[in-house]
C-alpha cells in the first residue's frame, strides 16, 4: 500500500468517525426533559452603557434563585438579565461566586421562586447515558446523548467526566443530565472528538470567600455586579473588612446591608455600619445600629466600651457637622458603665481618660493616670499621658520632665525605636525650660532612634535649639540640611543669613540673601539683613539702599538700623 493511498484511507476514516459522533449525539429527548427545562434560562450579560455584551444559558439550582452560568458570559458586565421558560425575567442581583479556571459563575436572581435542577445523589457510572440541555423556545425533542468514557476526581473529591462526544461551544456551562433527569454536571471545551463536564459537586466550591487566590479574585473584580457574602457570619465578617479598604462608601453600606439582612441577629453588622453611617453623616441611623448592637450583645461590657469609642472618635475627628445627641459627657456615661461591670479593665480606664482629656477635663484624666501609675500597670504611654495631662493643667515644666524621665526609664538599653517619640517630647519641654543643651542632646537621640529619617522641618527645629545653646556649626549644618531637603522654603534661608551674620561670615550672608531675592524679589527680610551685612563690611552705600527699600516695603526693624547707623 503507498503512503498516498494510505493517507487517503486514513483521512476516509477519520470523516466518517467524526460523522458518526456527530450523528451520535443527537437522541431522542427522554420524556423528563419538558419537566427540567423549566430550570433553563436565558442570560443576557450588559456592559457600563447598558449595552448587551454577551446571551446564553444558565440554570437554576436552588429555589430561590441561585443560577449557574458560563463565567465568559458575565466578564465586564455590569448587570444582566435572565429569562426563564414562561418569560419571566428577573435581575441578577448578586453574585455568589466565580472561577476563571473551570468557567463558571453562580449567581442570584431577585426572583422569588423558580424551579430548580435535580441534583443527583449518586455519580453516572461508566458508559452510563449522559443528556445536554441549553436554553431553547419552543419544546425539545432532541437533545445531545452520550455515554461516560472516564472520570477523574479534582482535588479527590470533584469528579471531571470524559463523554464519548464533542459538544459545541453554545453549551458551555450548560446542565449535564443522568438518564433519570438529574443534574450531575456542567459542560466544559470539548477538545476533538471528546466531550468534557465538571461534576455538580464543584458548586459547593463555587463561593465567595474571605481568603481566597488572586486568580480568583480577579474573576470577581471583572464582574462589575454586587457580590454575595461568604457562607458564615464569621467569615464574612473577615471578607467585609478585607473589602472595606477597597470599595467605596455605595458598595460597602451595600454589603453592610446585605450582611444584615442575612444575619440580623449579629451584632456586629450594626457596629460596623454605624461607623460608616457617620462618616456619610447619617447621624440618626448610626445612633439607632448602635442601639441595636447594644440590645443584641452578649457582652454588654465591650458593648459600651464600643460605644464610648465611637462617639469619641467623631467628636474629636469629625467635630463638624455637629449632632446634638453626642457630648463627651454621654460618651463617659457609656464607658462608666464599662467600667461598672469590669472595674480594672485598663483599656476601659485608658479611653475614659482619653475621653476626659479631649474636653479638657485634665484633673479627671491625670486621677486616672495616676491610679495606674501607683500599680503594675504603668507603662511608658501611661507615664507620658499623665505629664501631657499636668500640661493641660498648666502645671510647671519639671514635673512634666520628671515623668517623662520616668516614661523613658521604662525602655532597655540601647532604646528601641518606639521610645522616640517620648525622647523628642521631653526635647521640646527642655528648650522650654531654657535646658538647651539637654533639649539638643535628646533631638539627637531622636534622630538616631529614628534612623536618620528625620524631616527638614526637624533639622530646622534642632538648629534653632543648636543657635539658643551657642553651637553656631552644628545650627548652621542642620539649616543646610534642611535647605538641601526643602529647596523653596524661604524662611530657611532667611534663617541662614541670620546665622552667617551671628558668626560674620558677611559675604555668605550676602550671597544667601541674593538666593532669597532671586525666589522673592519683595522679600523684606531678606533686604534689611543683606543690607545690614553689607554696612558690616563698609559698603555702606548698598548698604543704605537695601535699608531704605526694606522700610520702602513696611519694614520698621530696617528703619531703626538707618537711624542708628547711618545718620
Amino acid at each position: 500500500m503507498t503512503e498516498t493511498i494510505r493517507y487517503k484511507l486514513t483521512s476516509v476514516i477519520l470523516l466518517l468517525q467524526a460523522c458518526t459522533a456527530i450523528h451520535a449525539q443527537e437522541a431522542a429527548a427522554p420524556n423528563w426533559v419538558n419537566k427540567v427545562q423549566k430550570a433553563i434560562a436565558a442570560v443576557t450579560t450588559y456592559d457600563k452603557n447598558d449595552e448587551m455584551l454577551k446571551s446564553g444559558t444558565a440554570f437554576f439550582i436552588t429555589a430561590d434563585g441561585q443560577a449557574i452560568a458560563d463565567y465568559a458570559l458575565f466578564n465586564g458586565a455590569y448587570s444582566a438579565i435572565v429569562t426563564d421558560q414562561s418569560g419571566q425575567k428577573s435581575k441578577v442581583e448578586r453574585i455568589l461566586g466565580a472561577d476563571d479556571t473551570y468557567a463558571l459563575v453562580k449567581f442570584k436572581v431577585n426572583a422569588k421562586k423558580v424551579t430548580p435542577v435535580a441534583r443527583a445523589k449518586n455519580n453516572p457510572s461508566r458508559e452510563a447515558l449522559v443528556f445536554a440541555l441549553k436554553q431553547t423556545t419552543g419544546k425539545i425533542s432532541k437533545c445531545p446523548s452520550a455515554t461516560v468514557s472516564e472520570t477523574k476526581m479534582i482535588n479527590d473529591d470533584i469528579p471531571f467526566y470524559t463523554l464519548s462526544f464533542a459538544i459545541d461551544d453554545t453549551y458551555l456551562g450548560a446542565p449535564l443530565f443522568n438518564s433519570s433527569g438529574e443534574w450531575i454536571g456542567t459542560i466544559q471545551p470539548s477538545m476533538g472528538l471528546n466531550g468534557y463536564a465538571l461534576g455538580a459537586e464543584f458548586i459547593d466550591q463555587l463561593s465567595i470567600r474571605a481568603i481566597t487566590t488572586k486568580v480568583n479574585n480577579m474573576a470577581l473584580d471583572n464582574i462589575h455586579i454586587a457580590k454575595g457574602l461568604p457562607g458564615s457570619a464569621e467569615e464574612s465578617l473577615v471578607y467585609l473588612y478585607i473589602k472595606s479598604q477597597t470599595m467605596s462608601n455605595d458598595e460597602y453600606l451595600d454589603m453592610l446591608n446585605l450582611f444584615i439582612d442575612t444575619y440580623p441577629d449579629n451584632a456586629e453588622g450594626y457596629s460596623r455600619r454605624s461607623t460608616l453611617l457617620i462618616d456619610l453623616q447619617r447621624f440618626d441611623e448610626a445612633d439607632n445600629d448602635l442601639q441595636s448592637f447594644l440590645k443584641l450583645s452578649d457582652d454588654k461590657a465591650f458593648a459600651n466600651s464600643r460605644i464610648a469609642d465611637i462617639i469619641y472618635t467623631k467628636l474629636l475627628y469629625q467635630p463638624t457637622p455637629e449632632y446634638d445627641k453626642w457630648n463627651y459627657d454621654l460618651a463617659v456615661d457609656y464607658i462608666d458603665k464599662a467600667l461598672a461591670e469590669r472595674p480594672d479593665f485598663i483599656e476601659h480606664k485608658l479611653l475614659k481618660a482619653q475621653i476626659l482629656m479631649s474636653s479638657k477635663d485634665y484633673a479627671g484624666a491625670l486621677s486616672i493616670f495616676d491610679d495606674i501609675n501607683a500599680g503594675e500597670q504603668r507603662s511608658a504611654a501611661t507615664l507620658y499621658a499623665a505629664s501631657l495631662a499636668h500640661d493641660g493643667l498648666g502645671d510647671t515644666i519639671d514635673i512634666q520632665i520628671e515623668l517623662l524621665d520616668s516614661a523613658i526609664a521604662t525602655f532597655p538599653t540601647p532604646m528601641p525605636a518606639e521610645a522616640a517619640s517620648y525622647v523628642l517630647r521631653r526635647g521640646q519641654l527642655y528648650n522650654i525650660a531654657g535646658r538647651y543643651r539637654e533639649a539638643v542632646t535628646d533631638y539627637n537621640q531622636y534622630c538616631f532612634l529614628s534612623n536618620n529619617k528625620v524631616s527638614d522641618i526637624f533639622y530646622y527645629d534642632r538648629s534653632q535649639l543648636e543657635l539658643k545653646a551657642r553651637m553656631y556649626q552644628q545650627a548652621l549644618d542642620d539649616i543646610e540640611k534642611a535647605i538641601s531637603m526643602a529647596p523653596n522654603t524661604k524662611q530657611y534661608y532667611i534663617d541662614k543669613c541670620a546665622l552667617l551674620l551671628r558668626v560674620n561670615m558677611i559675604d555668605e550672608c550676602i550671597q544667601t540673601a541674593q538666593q532669597v531675592l532671586v525666589m522673592d524679589a519683595d522679600n523684606v527680610d531678606a533686604y534689611r539683613i543683606m543690607g545690614y551685612a553689607q554696612v558690616q563690611k563698609g559698603d555702606t552705600e548698598a548698604g543704605r539702599k537695601n535699608l531704605e527699600h526694606a522700610v520702602q516695603l513696611g519694614d520698621a526693624l530696617a528703619k531703626e538700623i538707618i537711624d542708628r547707623y547711618l545718620k
